[in-house]
């Protein structure tokens, strides 16, 4: 199984897509990070299916070397890049990468200029604007208008499950954050909708943003840092224009 947004599948010029986890394989069930503990042989494995059942060749990929910070690359060549958190390209031909289990891929594309971004927005990232710091450059760099561009949410953790401590929950504005019931030490945090208001802050329409509607933590075909701990796998959401 592999998850794809309609409002980008509309657009035939697009490859995108995002693993999901295998319950029949453990002990990793379809991970392709190779930073997990699994059997690099098992990892090759896992990612040619995934890119193959995509028509992407491996030596077309870009990969975030992810920090869990804001940081954000424009790249225009395949390769791993240092302190990022962010990929945007307007090359056909390059596929971005992004690895997740509870933080959201947020994927964007530009068609009008013909550019693309994949955003690892974790709590760290979301808390600091990572999705409007790309959408500002992308507009800046590379000409994009925020109205014009669509976006896929991906899937992440959802508000009921991302439970935090105080000195977390209060990096957040209040109208995000609720004590956890029968807690007073808890508090859980709806970062899903910190980075939708984002987006609508930096001036995405509302009708071009996809929300994927299922949780990390709550669907065993996902993967799930928090739900699983060391034993979680990873997914991968991929995007890219052709040539």
């Amino acid at each position: 199984m592999i998850i794809t947004s309609k409002i980008l599948s509309s657009h035939i010029e697009l490859t995108h897509g995002i693993s999901t986890r295998f319950v029949d394989e453990p002990p990793y069930y379809n991970n392709l990070s190779k930073h997990v503990g699994d059997e690099p042989e098992t990892i090759s494995k896992n990612r040619a299916r995934f890119f193959g059942s995509l028509g992407i060749a491996e030596a077309s990929l870009v990969h975030a070397n992810q920090v869990h910070s804001d940081g954000v690359s424009i790249v225009t060549k395949p390769g791993l890049y240092p302190n990022t958190d962010a990929l945007i390209t307007s090359q056909k031909g390059l596929n971005l990468v992004i690895s997740i289990a509870d933080c959201m891929p947020v994927m964007i594309y530009d068609k009008t200029n013909g550019v693309i971004a994949n955003i690892h927005s974790g709590w760290r990232g979301t808390q600091k604007n990572i999705v409007g710091k790309t959408i500002s450059i992308m507009k800046t760099d590379l000409h994009s208008k925020p109205a014009e561009l669509i976006v896929f949410m991906g899937p992440a953790i959802s508000k009921p499950n991302f439970e935090v401590d105080k000195d977390v929950a209060e990096m957040f504005p209040a109208e995000y954050v609720s004590q956890k019931p029968k807690s007073e030490s808890k508090f859980i945090v709806d970062t899903g909708r910190v980075v939708y208001e984002s987006l609508l802050l930096a001036g995405v329409p509302a009708n071009n943003i996809e929300q994927y509607p299922e949780c990390t933590f709550d669907n065993a075909h996902l993967h799930s840092y928090r739900r699983d701990k060391s034993g979680s796998g990873r997914m991968f959401a991929v995007l890219g224009m052709k040539e």
